[in-house]
Parts: C-alpha cells; structure tokens; sequence
C-alpha cells in the first residue's frame, strides 16, 4: 500500500506547521516550502512520525520556483495525495489611498497570483493522475472584507472564486476547497492588544479566539475521503465571527 503525500505550502508558518504535523501524526508524508522560517528541529519532529518529511526553499512571487517545487516533489514521492496552500504575506495595516504600488504588488504576487500559479501546478499533476484534494486558506475577509487591508481582503475574494471555479474545471477526479480561518492566535495577531483581543473574543460567539490546530484539523478533513462528496466550498473556522 502506498503512503499518501501531502504538499504544504507556507509549511513553517503557524498554521503550516500544525498543518505538516497534523498530516504526519495521520501517516502522510509532508513535503513543505518556506522562505526565510527554516526550521531543522521542527522537520525531524516529523520525521519522528515514522514518515518522509522535506522542505525546500521556494519564493511564491516566482513562478519558476513553484514549478520547480512541485515538480520535485512528484518526482520524488509515489503517491502525492494532497495539497494546503498556506502560504500567505500579511498586509501592513493602512488606508488603500496611503499604499503605494510596491507593497500593493507585492501582496497580490504573493498571496493572489503565486496561489494562483501554485493551484496551476498541483491541479495539472492532479489532473493527470486522476486523483487528489487541493485545499487553500482563505480568510474571513474574503468573505466580509477587512478594514485597513484592502489588498489582502481583495485576493482572499479572488481566491474563493478560483476555489469555486477549480472545482468545476477539475471534476470529477479531482476536489478543490478553502478554509476560510478567522482570528486565529498566531504571529499574524501578535500586533493587537489586549484591548483589541478582548474586543475580538467579545464579537465572536465562541468568546475566544482559534487556533492553528483547529485549521489544520479542517484541512485534513477536507483533504480525506471524509470529505469524498465535498468540493468547491469556502469551510469558516471563524467560532462564528462572521464580521466584527
């Protein structure tokens, strides 16, 4: 029986990282990118899983880059079952009139057009092995929009529709879904106060704000065939906060 692979990008982040070791703990191989948060010890804790674990640097503004990734990646494993687009660059808060161009592409190269490009590769070896569940994360302002992130807010929107349409494109062989993550405790949140993360719990039903594993637990949800008959769906892990 073949051991089933999983591609994660982003793999060092907060989420990439309970990601990677949610899909190892549940015998995956991992095979992750990252750009400047290599991390040695976390790959042998994979390892320490009793699966194939490995990391390659990859810059997602680069389309050769992605290519090349995922490329050796299929090379090397037998079996590439899955694939979570985690990676993403956060957007400094701010009025969109107060941007200029630079950071505005930067941000849409990243976290719009490279998952794009990214989705583009793995949907073509998916595609032509018949088989596989690609899963990106998205964001609750895709969905609401978020004030002083315009940009961000724009490309999570745009990733929903690629989400929606992959699904299509790809039928039947292949299933395509985003989570949709609200706050989420990680760096990215490291910014607010403790005044805001009062507010922040205070607005979401839950009354606390998620984690990465809660993400990670819906990705490999959405990546089994516990999800067979799900496929082009925008899943909220918000605790119910919808919009604050």
């Amino acid at each position: 029986m073949l051991r089933k692979t999983a591609i994660i990008s982003g793999g060092f982040g907060d989420i990439g990282k309970a990601t990677a070791e949610k899909f190892a703990a549940n015998g995956y191989n991992v095979a992750l990118t990252y750009l400047n948060s290599f991390d040695q010890d976390f790959l042998q804790k994979l390892k320490s899983y009793n699966v194939e674990a490995m990391a390659i640097r990859v810059d997602q503004s680069k389309e050769n880059d992605i290519i090349n990734f995922v490329n050796t990646v299929f090379a090397e494993f037998e079996y590439v079952d899955s694939c979570v687009l985690a990676a993403g660059k956060a957007e400094p808060e701010g009025f969109l009139y107060e941007k200029n161009a630079e950071t505005i592409d930067e941000i849409i190269n990243v976290n719009f057009r490279g998952t794009i490009l990214f989705a583009r590769e793995i949907i073509k070896h998916f595609s032509s092995q018949k088989h596989g569940s690609l899963v990106i994360i998205s964001s609750i302002y895709g969905e609401t929009g978020g004030s002083l992130e315009a940009v961000y807010s724009a490309c999570k929107a745009g990733i929903n529709g690629l989400v929606k349409s992959l699904a299509i494109e790809s039928a039947p062989h292949v299933r395509v879904n985003a989570i949709a993550p609200g706050f989420i405790s990680t760096k990215m949140t490291n910014h607010y106060t403790p005044t805001d993360l009062e507010y922040i719990k205070n607005q979401t039903p839950l009354a606390k704000l998620g984690t990465p594993s809660d993400v990670a637990n819906s990705a490999l949800f959405l990546a089994s065939e516990e999800s067979s008959f799900i496929t082009g769906e925008i899943l909220t892990v918000s605790g119910g906060a919808l919009r604050l």
